[in-house]
């Protein structure tokens, strides 16, 4: 292709696709996309994702806040059903370090709730070593509907998308970024990488510091109206973090994050292989918080990729080669929630030259070879 992109962008995933949609009309945007997205292939997948202000602290409170603030806007705009206020409960052992690091920022829409309260509102039964909080704003999304809508806005603003097309390398030519996949050059003035578990290719290329994880989260079937009412919930005890949702199309949705078993490569991804841990521990989970669903038949495990740093904070950085390039992944497993508000925070670095998250920073796994 001989054109000359203003951007462009691989891999159309969670963030990428909402960086398609916010620079497609603005300037001249390629979208490439090793699949079609949305897909079963990456890390989006799963139906329903958690977006919350609660258990965050430092630079990610502004950005938690704008996401919520623009996931209202999306579903304001649009018939389909993209974000839900369901409200959000987390709960916990006061004596968990994790659970104590989750509850204790300032945030407003946070208030702690009396036993008799949960059980009176939701199907949660409780026990006296735990504390309970409900964030009144916090809710869940639906990703498959979120990037397929994200990809749409960008092609009728102009956006161009090639898909099924496997990025291999880029380099500098000039002021230019040729961009390299087994379909042939690309050629643009500015780039952005939003590779998902792709980025482990490119550990030696940069100073990452990348793991992949096998998630599953588990479906539960139920009739169980009572949980309807369920809001998303986050469990943090024993340093073992359970994650949930209320019942959508007759499904309870519960999961373990950062439970499943590493990859040493994305090649080697198997989704067909489930992992009967996980039941296990959800199922006395169930018992002790959630008996009414505790002999649920298990309609479907669905499987997803965790491409997590060593400290669990994102990665959205410059190239050290050329502020023309942008990395944008490792979304550790709480990326989702934050996706629609990437097209802005990447608009100001191309504008300014500078990151100003030093959270994000590919310099905190600087390496001596770098």
């Amino acid at each position: 292709m001989d054109t000359l992109f203003d951007l462009i962008i691989v891999g159309l995933g969670s963030h990428g696709s909402n960086c398609f949609s916010h620079f497609s009309g603005k300037i001249k945007v390629l979208g490439i996309e090793q699949y079609v997205s949305p897909h079963t292939k990456g890390s989006h997948n799963g139906e329903t994702r958690i977006v919350r202000e609660m258990g965050y602290s430092g630079e990610y409170v502004d950005i938690a806040r704008r996401s919520l603030e623009l996931w209202r806007q999306l579903q304001d705009s649009t018939s389909e059903q993209v974000y839900v206020n369901s409200g959000g409960i987390i709960f916990g052992d006061q004596s968990d370090a994790q659970f104590r690091n989750q509850t204790q920022f300032n945030n407003p829409n946070l208030q702690q709730l009396q036993h008799q309260d949960v059980e009176s509102k939701f199907p949660i039964k409780t026990s006296s070593d735990q504390s309970f909080y409900f964030d009144k704003s916090a809710g869940f999304v639906r990703p498959e509907i979120a990037i397929s809508i994200f990809i749409n806005q960008g092609k009728a603003q102009g956006g161009q998308v090639v898909n099924n097309c496997r990025y291999i390398n880029h380099e500098y030519k000039g002021d230019e970024v040729h961009v390299y996949t087994d379909l042939g050059v690309f050629r643009s003035k500015k780039l952005i990488l939003s590779l998902g578990m792709g980025l482990k290719r490119l550990q030696n290329t940069y100073p990452l510091d990348i793991s992949l994880y096998k998630q599953q989260v588990v479906f539960f079937k139920t009739d169980n109206q009572n949980f309807d009412k369920l809001p998303v919930f986050i469990s943090e005890n024993n340093s073992q973090e359970v994650y949930g949702f209320p019942r959508v199309n007759g499904e309870v949705k519960i999961g373990l994050h950062h439970f499943g078993p590493s990859l040493e490569h994305p090649d080697l991804y198997d989704q067909t292989k489930n992992e009967q841990g996980s039941v296990n521990i959800i199922r006395q989970f169930l018992t002790k918080y959630m008996p009414e669903l505790r002999d649920a038949a298990v309609s479907r495990v669905e499987t997803c990729v965790y491409t997590s740093t060593r400290d669990h904070n994102f990665t959205i950085d410059f190239d050290p080669r050329s502020k023309s390039t942008i990395i944008l992944s490792a979304c550790s497993g709480h990326g989702f929630k934050f996706c629609i508000v990437m097209g802005e925070i990447l608009e100001e670095m191309f504008e300014t030259g500078v990151q100003k998250y030093k959270t994000f920073q590919l310099s905190r796994f600087q390496k001596p070879n770098f």
